[in-house]
C-alpha cells in the first residue's frame, strides 16, 4: 500500500512547483495539480509504482501542457470573434512598465510549448525546467537516451523560432539561447 499522504507531504512542493511553472495560473495549476495526484492514486490500483515522485512529475507536466494547449485554443477562437476588443485589452495590459521582461518571456514560452508537439514539450519541461537528466527522462518515457536528445534539439529548435514571433519589434528578433 503506499503512501499517499507521505508522498504528497514529501513530493507536493515539487509537483506544484512544476504546474505553477508551466501555467503561471493559480486555478489551472492546482486543478492540474489535483489531476496529477488523481491519476497517480488510480494507476497505483492498476499497477506497480517503482517512481511515484517520477510518475507525478510525468503526469503533472503532460497535464500542465494540455491545459496550456486548451488556453491557446480558446484564446485563439475569442481572437477570431472579438478582435478588436482584444486589441484594446491587449495594449492595456502590455502598457510599458507594467510587466517585466522576465514576466513577458514567461508568458511567451509558456505559448511556446503549447504549440509544440506533444512529446517534444514533455521532454523540454522535464529537462530544462524541472533539470532531469537524459538518462532520467529516457527511463521514465521508456525512451532511448539519443531519442531523448533529438526530441530536445527539435524542442529548442522550434522555441527558438517561436520565440523570436513573440518579440515586440523587429529591433529585438535576436537568437534566443535556451
Amino acid at each position: 500500500m503506499i503512501d499517499w499522504d507521505g508522498i504528497l507531504a514529501r513530493e507536493g512542493s515539487a509537483i506544484w512547483q512544476t504546474c505553477w511553472r508551466i501555467l503561471a495560473n493559480r486555478a489551472d495549476a492546482e486543478e492540474c495539480f489535483q489531476e496529477a495526484f488523481v491519476a497517480a492514486v488510480e494507476l497505483s490500483r492498476r499497477e506497480t509504482l517503482l517512481n511515484p515522485r517520477g510518475l507525478l512529475q510525468r503526469l503533472a507536466t503532460a497535464r500542465s501542457i494540455d491545459r496550456l494547449r486548451s488556453r491557446r485554443r480558446r484564446s485563439l477562437r475569442v481572437e477570431t470573434v472579438n478582435d478588436d476588443r482584444l486589441d484594446e485589452q491587449a495594449n492595456a495590459a502590455v502598457a510599458p512598465g507594467i510587466h517585466a521582461e522576465a514576466s513577458e518571456l514567461s508568458e511567451a514560452l509558456r505559448e511556446a510549448l503549447a504549440e509544440l508537439p506533444a512529446k517534444q514539450a514533455e521532454v523540454f519541461v522535464l529537462h530544462a525546467i524541472e533539470g532531469w537528466s537524459y538518462q532520467e527522462i529516457a527511463a521514465r518515457l521508456s525512451l532511448t537516451i539519443d531519442h531523448v536528445g533529438v526530441l530536445v534539439h527539435r524542442a529548442r529548435a522550434k522555441l527558438k523560432v517561436l520565440l523570436v514571433r513573440f518579440a515586440k519589434s523587429e529591433d529585438e528578433k535576436k537568437p534566443v539561447t535556451l
